[in-house]
């Protein structure tokens, strides 16, 4: 893969030299970093969904910059937020759930550690979702109000419920409303929504949203999901297709009778317009405060969602419903004349870190695995910018059980060539023309016509696997 060369760390704790850049002067941005969960792009307004209502969304991407070609690079929550806050991929961090934790020396070069580190206040609400070795939350959080979504309705001390979406944004206005005057923040917003409450099938309660959106949607009538023809499940491989595989079973959670889809779907779409909702809050917190006019917003979702595309449910596969996020970048310091804009280059979730250490005016760590996206943002020129992504899914535990598969591959603007390396008949190869196929019905890996194209895109995933560090076993002291 095709990335710019970084410069090394000066040093985590060159605060004299932060002050010199331009801290005691404010120059450097407030930076606000919002997650979702479970969420694709086209669920909201500003990519085109004209059932949904995220007007606060979609106003920050008409006064911002939405990028219309982003992925996650590892399409499940735990290791999707990993690579996000550390800036390296499932293949170096290695984490996924039941696997080990990330080795501790990676701590210091995450957004969160190396901002604190270099003068700013950092917070962190929501879902953390992932460990280090050394699960040392000082090292990178000023104000850390973790919250869980089981249950989504948390009891207050008065007795009464809060939903965890509105918990997150009270502790972002606490958090806003408590920072020092002068001091530069950076602040994470990582919503347990649009997450599934897995351990409550019933529908309607499967997806709980908040208090804020009650009686939305009851009167439209949710569309079937574009993918939803038989041939598309057919078309997938089958061990995809198994009944027992995870997609397979939450496709019945949640998907199968026209009754249960029409049910969830609202109750979906209410959890995503409560965390425009919430959101709406945290800007207004932002204005009230005056430090609207040096923060950058950034908002995003871990991972894509299925939502019954293909006949399956949940992620963790190749196809572009399970890769394909938002993302949206608002910069009130951006020149009239350059927002509103769509950004059509390829890019992932490695880009989020860089990105976030580069609109704080620091270096940036040789550690990380992506480009920044500022320029992109900026529009600037961007020469040599990346022409494909790596995206991968390693999951050893339920591989074990052979309810999810792990794959590996490269995604451009033309082709997507995708391994799933450890099937028991061997390795199964994937690739589609998006051009001609976008909707990745044919398989062309065996078709003569292509033969030349599955070889350099299998040359290519090979030499970006060869580039990228293998994660490491814990050490002793780590453990």
């Amino acid at each position: 893969m095709k990335q710019k060369k970084y410069i090394g760390i000066l040093g985590f704790l060159c605060v004299a030299t932060f002050i010199a850049q331009g801290y005691a002067g404010g120059s450097h941005k407030n930076i606000i970093f919002i997650l979702a969960d479970d969420q694709r792009s086209d669920v909201l307004g500003c990519y085109g969904n004209e059932l949904i209502q995220t007007p606060t969304i979609d106003r920050l991407a008409a006064e911002g910059v939405r990028f219309d070609n982003f992925f996650c690079q590892t399409p499940i929550c735990s290791a999707s937020r990993a690579t996000i806050i550390s800036g390296l991929t499932q293949r170096t961090h290695g984490f996924n759930f039941g696997e080990p934790a990330i080795a501790a020396k990676y701590i210091a070069a995450s957004y969160p550690a190396y901002l604190k580190a270099n003068g700013y206040r950092t917070g962190f609400t929501g879902k953390y979702g992932f460990r280090y070795s050394k699960d040392d939350k000082d090292e990178q959080f000023d104000f850390y109000k973790p919250y869980d979504r089981n249950p989504y309705l948390k009891k207050m001390p008065d007795g009464s419920l809060r939903h965890e979406t509105d918990l997150c944004a009270d502790a972002a206005v606490e958090f806003i409303e408590t920072n020092p005057k002068g001091k530069p923040f950076c602040l994470s917003v990582s919503f347990n929504a649009s997450h599934a409450e897995d351990k409550d099938l019933r529908p309607g309660y499967h997806f709980q949203w908040p208090e804020s959106t009650d009686g939305l949607y009851e009167d439209i009538e949710m569309p079937l999901p574009k993918l939803a023809d038989k041939k598309y499940f057919k078309a997938m491989p089958e061990f995809l297709q198994k009944e027992d595989a995870l997609a397979r079973s939450r496709y019945y959670w949640r998907w199968d009778t026209p009754e249960k889809y029409q049910i969830n779907m609202r109750a979906y779409f209410r959890m995503v317009t409560g965390i425009d909702n919430a959101v709406a809050r945290i800007i207004a917190s932002l204005k009230e405060a005056g430090l609207d006019e040096n923060t950058v917003i950034i908002y995003t979702g871990d991972n894509g969602f299925m939502k019954a595309d293909r006949g399956v449910a949940g992620k963790w596969n190749h196809y572009d419903q399970a890769l394909d996020v938002p993302f949206i970048v608002y910069d009130p310091t951006l020149p009239e004349a350059k927002r509103g804009r769509v950004v059509l280059n390829l890019a992932t979730h490695l880009s989020v870190a860089p990105s976030i250490v580069e609109w704080a005016g620091l270096q940036l760590p040789e550690q990380y695995q992506g480009p920044s996206l500022v320029e992109l943002v900026n529009g600037g020129p961007v020469g040599n910018w990346q022409d494909g992504v790596y995206c991968e899914h390693q999951f050893n535990r339920e591989q074990r059980t052979g309810r999810c598969n792990n794959w590996r591959g490269i995604r451009t603007d033309k082709f997507k060539y995708a391994v799933y390396y450890d099937e028991p008949d061997g390795p199964y190869e994937c690739l589609y023309d998006l051009e001609k196929d976008p909707e990745e019905f044919i398989n062309l890996s065996s078709n003569p016509e292509y033969a030349s194209v599955r070889m350099k895109m299998k040359k290519r995933l090979e030499e970006t696997l060869a580039s990228l560090p293998a994660a490491e076993k814990p050490s002793k002291k780590d453990k």
